[in-house]
């Protein structure tokens, strides 16, 4: 579409999760172009779809560090 996300952004996604992988090249796009103030992209070991429920402890660790650097100043 040619847009971009201008905010910070953050991407948590299980490893296992298919629909990371369901378009190659997708994934690599979305760091690299769609979002320009990309702060985190994290694949979570032993989890898929459902991140949240199968790893919340990781889960809650990386969005409170996504968190504390988009509140700071210099992001």
């Amino acid at each position: 579409s040619g847009r971009s996300i201008d905010v910070p952004c953050c991407f948590i996604s299980g490893k296992q999760d298919w629909g990371t992988y369901q378009r190659p090249g997708v994934f690599e796009a979305m760091q690299a172009t769609a979002c320009t103030r990309m702060l985190g992209c994290h694949l979570v070991d032993g989890a898929g779809h459902w991140v949240q429920q199968e790893q919340p402890n990781q889960v809650k660790r990386l969005l409170l560090q996504f968190l504390k650097r988009s509140a700071s100043p210099a992001t």
